[in-house]
């Protein structure tokens, strides 16, 4: 992927390069400048529209998914269980452990103090909480993972990308698995974790088809300037103006790309396998123009 990045570069500037220097300045900077409109007005309209088109064609179906993925599961007796194995006496029901997950404040905390309110041996407390704490920070991410996922790995899980692996997220998402309505427990998961990648995608689409119909409508821009280019001017002075244009063009296109690709980064908490922070360090040239927006 890295490799693929920076041959990415280096074909966009040779092609706008060359392009530049064939075409000569006035056409290529009338090029250019349907290019910039093309990229603001289409942005323009991938930001009104983004909401109402992930709204229209997307949230329905993500919030169906979702609910058909948690329908059956049932979180606080899955952490019982496993958290059994670790120790957790018989005197902690399956009842106290979901009052501890729903309760405000630290979840730690309601632990420790509802296994004292049962009388449990302080020196068992002491082992559980070890053994809870060492479960919620390793082990419970995973976990959610698989019950979420088509796969055994957890690699085509709807989480994967929306949920951090953090303790407070996690109790935040624990929470919302255990009502019993597992549709508004959907709805509440596909606003919370879903949405804000979902909008992303459909404001990308809506970008790009704008900036079809945009770039399309710009054409007779082009031909006007066929005639400029026509006029009488110093060839060589009208080709490497064009180069110059192209240079700029270039680094405009690969900004774009490294804008929207840092875009995706971020909102995917680096998550995602095959475009990552790791892979794009790896560059020799695209991770510069990367770094510029993504710190």
């Amino acid at each position: 992927m890295a490799i693929l990045l920076d041959a990415a570069v280096v074909i966009i500037f040779v092609i706008t390069c060359i392009t530049g220097y064939v075409m000569g300045f006035f056409k290529y900077a009338a090029m250019m400048l349907r290019t910039v409109a093309t990229i603001i007005i289409a942005g323009l309209i991938a930001f009104s529209f983004a909401t109402p088109a992930y709204n229209a064609f997307a949230r329905d179906k993500a919030v169906s998914s979702i609910e058909e993925k948690i329908e059956k599961i049932d979180i606080v007796s899955i952490m019982e269980t496993d958290l059994r194995k670790k120790g957790l006496p018989l005197k902690v029901t399956n009842d106290d452990l979901r009052e501890v997950v729903l309760a405000d404040g630290d979840i730690v905390k309601n632990m420790r103090s509802m296994m004292g309110n049962k009388g449990v041996d302080t020196a068992v407390v002491n082992k559980v909480i070890g053994d809870f704490e060492n479960y919620l920070d390793n082990e419970l991410f995973g976990k959610i993972l698989k019950l979420t996922s088509d796969t055994h790995n957890g690699k085509n899980s709807f989480m994967n990308i929306g949920l951090e692996n953090e303790r407070k997220e996690l109790v935040k998402f624990v929470k919302m698995l255990i009502p019993a309505d597992k549709h508004a427990a959907a709805m509440k998961i596909e606003e919370n974790y879903v949405r804000p990648f979902g909008k992303m995608i459909a404001g990308a689409i809506v970008f790009v088809i704008a900036a079809v119909i945009v770039f399309a409508a710009l054409i007779v821009v082009i031909k006007i300037t066929d005639l400029l280019s026509r006029i009488k001017v110093v060839s060589a002075a009208n080709s490497f103006g064009g180069l110059g244009l192209g240079v700029l063009k270039g680094i405009a296109y690969v900004l774009l790309i490294s804008y929207v690709l840092s875009l995706i980064v971020e909102e995917s908490k680096d998550q995602l396998g095959k475009l990552n922070t790791t892979i794009i360090d790896n560059t020799y040239l695209f991770k510069y123009f990367f770094r510029i927006f993504y710190k």
